[in-house]
């Protein structure tokens, strides 16, 4: 994997067993993709990608890494001419060719600024570019509309000769500005950060903490415009070498990072994942090919329940009146229903609540009220209770932001067809699979929650599918609350 090497980040670990996971994603190589050459890294730019490759750029080469006798890396730029048709990548700009590395980059929304990684020593004609005393790091460009020129890059303001800068990401907003370093005071080798843009300077980089970094290396940071974060990882459980993993933050901190299952991580090196701002298609990174890393195109493969209705609720409870009951004299006998639950209640007209479906004997007795027995028994009558014929959400109504909820559809009640497969929509972006699904929330507010199930596909390749969806309600959590009260 060149580009690891190249910022000295990076150990090999053996490579181990891959587990059997769930294929949630469709994945398609890119056909920029090269087999000599190394892409990685693409980043969104007004409606096409640019990327990192050390593809020759030009016949003409006259630096060239001594240990690898590889170009350094470039940025290009690809156009996608229709959906899933691309055009030929081409140089980024020449203002960002040099003789040492260029990239990977990250943009503000309007493509007009650009934050990017480079050796700080980039004048040197040949040479080895992991070099300690070349390290990398992070910096800025804008673009000129007039003259249609990038200005000078500058460097960031924390870059430091002993140490590396490297893989920046843009927060939407423009004001977080995360990247890795391996500077001292870090969990391990290589350590995520933020800065954050205060009176139109970067704040001093702040760690991501203990659940973010570890003793092993992080890299590739991606912030998503929902605050969700991805990156890679060579800990964490990762299953091959580095895996790609996600974290949201809950009051104020960043939850344990969820592993992205295969086909999106393998038992390779599966980094720089972009995911657009509807999470409905992204690309990532890996060198499950062996001869280089590549960029991959992944969709999620999870069904539309278009027609989903709102879930409703079961209603067990019951109010039984005998219209045909004698009356006898009050003074010596009263009523008596039982319910086949080993439940009573005295009186000809009462309320009762069931504990579920089933079959129940309802008898209603005249009780001697001198003996407490049975007289006799004035009628008996047989109730099946059952389940409304739907899909089943079993979660609460109203949770708390950060709090682990379980949603359980066991209690769907479906029988014109067999279900294959359960799909949960948690109305946050975030979505799942299987008949019960634990998750968290970060922000306050109103979600929609949809559970749709599906049968196998016939041999036509039809199948029966049905959904329900239902509300939840996320409130503040205690701390939140109390901090809230005593302002």
């Amino acid at each position: 994997m060149r580009k690891i090497k190249k910022i000295c980040f990076y150990v090999l670990l053996g490579v181990i067993g891959i587990p059997s996971y769930a294929q949630d994603y469709s994945i398609s190589l890119l056909p920029f993709s090269t087999d000599n050459y190394d892409e990685f890294s693409p980043a969104y730019y007004r409606g096409d990608i640019v990327f990192c490759s050390n593809q020759k750029s030009t016949i003409f080469i006259d630096y060239t890494d001594e240990k690898e006798n590889l170009p350094p890396l470039n940025m290009y730029r690809v156009e996608e001419v229709e959906r899933n048709v691309w055009g030929k990548a081409e140089l980024f700009s020449k203002q960002f060719k040099s003789n040492a590395n260029e990239g990977p980059a990250t943009f503000n929304s309007t493509g007009s600024e650009i934050y990017f990684t480079r050796n700080n020593n980039n004048k040197k004609k040949i040479g080895n570019f992991i070099d300690k005393n070349n390290r990398l790091g992070i910096y800025y460009s804008k673009f000129n509309r007039r003259s249609n020129e990038w200005s000078e890059p500058t460097p960031f303001k924390y870059n430091n000769p002993a140490y590396n800068f490297a893989h920046p990401s843009l927060s939407e907003d423009e004001n977080y500005l995360y990247f890795v370093s391996d500077m001292e005071g870090g969990y391990g080798g290589t350590d995520l950060y933020v800065c954050k843009l205060e009176n139109g300077n970067w704040g001093a980089p702040q760690n991501l903490g203990p659940n973010i970094n570890t003793t092993g290396n992080e890299y590739f940071p991606f912030i998503h415009s929902t605050g969700r974060l991805y990156f890679s990882s060579d800990e964490h459980g990762s299953i091959g070498r580095l895996d790609i993993f996600y974290s949201e933050k809950v009051n104020v901190e960043w939850h344990k990072p969820i592993h992205m299952d295969a086909p999106i991580n393998s038992r390779y090196n599966d980094f720089g994942l972009i995911i657009d701002a509807f999470k409905k298609s992204g690309m990532f990174c890996s060198d499950r090919q062996r001869t280089s890393d590549d960029i991959y195109a992944f969709t999620p493969l999870y069904p539309m329940f278009e027609n989903s209705q709102r879930q409703e609720e079961n209603d067990y409870c019951y109010v039984l009146y005998e219209d045909g009951a004698e009356n006898p004299d009050p003074s010596l006998f009263e009523y008596e229903w039982t319910f086949g639950d080993g439940n009573k209640a005295r009186g000809l007209e009462v309320e009762h609540c069931f504990n579920g479906p089933g079959d129940y004997t309802l008898e209603l007795n005249v009780i001697d009220k001198l003996t407490g027995e049975v007289s006799y028994t004035q009628a008996i009558y047989p109730l099946k209770i059952e389940d409304i014929a739907q899909v089943y959400i079993n979660a609460p109504d109203t949770v708390e932001v950060g709090q682990e909820v379980v949603f359980d559809g066991r209690k769907t009640n479906i029988t014109d067809f067999d279900i294959y497969r359960y799909y949960w929509d948690f109305g946050d972006g975030r979505k799942t699979r299987g008949i019960e699904a634990t998750h968290f929330y970060t922000i306050r507010g109103n979600y929609i929650v949809q559970l749709g199930v599906v049968s196998r596909e016939d041999k036509e390749g039809n199948s029966e599918k049905r959904g329900v969806y239902k509300n939840i309600v996320v409130v503040g959590s205690l701390k939140e609350r109390g901090r809230r009260t005593s302002d």
